[in-house]
């Protein structure tokens, strides 16, 4: 079966003679789902797989395999590294490494997905959000039931607004793993987002997963997500009592803190606002902009000004690192409430 598996395609960049790769200790839990699920199913077909006439393996600027460190140890050390090398934000040696395990291995699901993943921090560029597009979906036709790609290829297209082509990759993901958390949190939180909003559906699916989902009525994600979409429809209630019952299950989640916080804020219970607005800070630093947005608006309430900017400042010292936008946005605040502005 082994033989099988590592056969390519004509054309395709080609295996080691003996298609052999000592396996890393430390390599990621999925490459063994992969095993198990490829063991149990039926040869891939013969024409999948990265070729050399892909314009994933051919783009003009594409890095030598050289970059990688690991580029002559086999697919699962070449991925395994350029996991490694893209959490240091290495995305030019990651995206090596990741070749280097196609040459040796052209269908192995990882390497395609990891090199979705290397691409798609370059989106503003059409032809990277293509590729990005391309890696994502090879691994799905090498692997079906690999959820993470499936979400990611969601996330990718929901990042550049086509809507319906990211609910149908969610609805996809749902429907090969029906009782993978991952799945139904990511259909979700594509109707919670901003630029969806159909907080009913959200609800529906929520309540679903809970259903389906092994222990899926104890989930912190899911309960939160029942949370996220009660807030969204103004049940603020139900979006406490839910936030509550995730962060009771697990004391350190940021973010069904902050969920909590809000919706107290909301319902005009400042003082309880406050205490699970800062929980959520503490936590995590980042949770959110409007986190310490929140917090400092609950302050201003309770008739502590003084505090609410200095929350202020705190914010813009957590976001000093982080992406532009959010960098930008939490600055905006704080400057704002300086110039007298509404908190």
């Amino acid at each position: 079966m082994l033989v099988l598996l590592l056969a390519l395609a004509p054309g395709a960049i080609a295996l080691s003679s003996d298609g052999s790769d000592g396996s890393p200790a430390d390599e990621p839990s999925e490459f063994r789902e992969y095993d198990a699920s490829s063991a149990a199913a039926a040869p891939p077909s013969r024409t999948l797989g990265l070729t050399d006439s892909m314009p994933l393996a051919t783009r003009e600027d594409k890095p030598e395999e050289s970059l990688c460190d690991r580029h002559e140890e086999g697919h699962r050390r070449a991925t395994t590294r350029g996991n490694e090398l893209f959490k240091l934000g290495e995305f030019t040696a990651a995206e090596a490494c990741y070749l280097a395990a196609l040459r040796h291995k052209s269908d192995f699901p990882m390497a395609l997905y990891g090199l979705g993943e290397v691409h798609s921090k370059f989106i503003e560029d059409t032809n990277r959000f293509q590729l990005a597009v391309d890696a994502y979906e090879l691994a799905i036709k090498t692997w079906p039931q690999y959820v993470d790609a499936r979400v990611a290829l969601g996330d990718l297209f929901l990042k550049k607004k086509k809507k319906k082509r990211a609910q149908r990759a969610y609805k996809e993901a749902v429907e090969v793993a029906e009782k993978d958390p991952l799945a139904w949190e990511a259909l979700g939180r594509f109707y919670l987002d901003d630029a969806v909003r159909d907080y009913a559906q959200a609800s529906v699916t929520y309540r679903r997963a809970a259903l389906l989902v092994p222990g899926g009525g104890t989930s912190p994600g899911l309960l939160l997500g029942l949370a996220e979409a009660a807030r969204g429809a103004q049940k603020i209630n139900e979006c406490v009592e839910k936030a509550d019952a995730a962060s009771s299950l697990a004391p350190g989640f940021a973010r069904a803190r902050f969920v909590a916080g809000a919706c107290r804020l909301l319902n005009g219970d400042a003082m309880k606002a406050v205490g699970d607005l800062r929980s959520a800070v503490v936590a995590d630093p980042k949770v959110g902009v409007d986190a310490y947005e929140k917090l400092a608006a609950a302050l201003v309430a309770l008739g502590k000004k003084k505090e609410a900017l200095e929350v202020l400042e705190q914010g813009v010292a957590a976001f000093a690192d982080a992406e532009d936008a959010a960098r930008t946005a939490m600055r905006s605040a704080r400057d704002e409430a300086h110039r007298g502005g509404e908190l």
